[in-house]
């Protein structure tokens, strides 16, 4: 009898092992992260936001906030895996019930937050010991950037239509990026994303103003963008000539991998001593 029972949770734990093999991945960071991990093999569709590597052609289904129950369904997953970020609710909700595994990764804000998120999607493709080397590399980058920092004084700037613009504050990816890049956050007192006055930046005194590289583009460049603003031009910022466009895909859902690499450039170019 104590065999019999045992003969389904060996099964059930078989399985669980083999990891997932059709996986859906939505939001750029996750899916850069199932391809660090060497199981792009196992991906069946992705994301609008994501980046997959030549030679590797996959169903695109929309933005990762805006997915589609049956556009996910068309491709047979057995894992549907995103940021929180990753929705809407009630098409995932209707995934569940079809007994597709559907996994949210908390949003990572903190290189240790990032490793969290690299042992779990380990365990779902059962991928550990990639996990692990990837949770080391990540270590290894971070301890890289904090030694030679500088701290300037840096801001981020969300660009919406018209005049409208918001500056990163603290509990934000971008605050994230710029202090793993070394700089410093003079915004720091605001939560999330807040709208801010000219007036108000100008007080700050940013040396460094980032700016998300296709909305740079929108406005044509950073002087297009001074002209816009001429409050700017009385920032160390414009002084210096440092309007620095960034990968807007960086700061999408959550610290990635190629959030550190953007904050490595960022040490390099802007925020490391000479």
């Amino acid at each position: 009898m104590k065999a019999l029972l045992l003969a389904p949770l060996l099964l059930l734990a078989g399985q669980a092992f083999a990891g997932a093999e059709r996986v859906l991945s939505a939001g750029s960071s996750v899916t850069e992260l199932i391809l660090a991990l060497n199981a792009q093999d196992r991906l069946v569709a992705t994301d609008s936001t994501s980046v997959l590597p030549d030679g590797l052609d996959l169903p695109k289904l929309g933005y990762h906030r805006q997915l589609s129950a049956e556009g996910m369904l068309s491709t047979d997953p057995d894992l549907v895996i995103g940021s929180t970020e990753m929705g809407p609710n009630d098409a995932l909700e209707l995934l569940s019930r079809t007994d597709v595994q559907v996994e949210k990764l908390p949003e990572a804000l903190t290189v240790m937050e990032l490793q969290r998120n690299i042992t779990r999607l380990g365990e779902l493709l059962n991928k550990e010991a990639e996990a692990h080397a990837l949770h080391q590399k990540v270590q290894q980058q971070a301890e890289a950037l904090k030694g030679s920092a500088n701290g300037k004084k840096a801001v981020f700037l969300l660009l919406g239509d018209g005049n409208r613009v918001q500056v990163a504050g603290r509990n934000t990816l971008a605050d994230s990026l710029i202090r793993l890049a070394g700089g410093d956050n003079p915004a720091i007192a605001l939560e999330g994303y807040k709208p801010v006055a000219m007036e108000a930046l100008v007080t700050m005194q940013p040396e460094v103003i980032l700016v998300s590289r296709r909305h740079l583009e929108q406005q044509g460049n950073g002087a297009e963008l001074l002209r816009r603003f001429p409050l700017l031009e009385q920032t160390p910022a414009a002084t210096n000539d440092a309007i620095v466009a960034i990968n807007g895909r960086a700061l999408i859902g959550g610290l990635g991998l190629s959030t550190l690499d953007e904050a490595e450039r960022l040490h390099r170019e802007w925020f490391g001593k000479p």
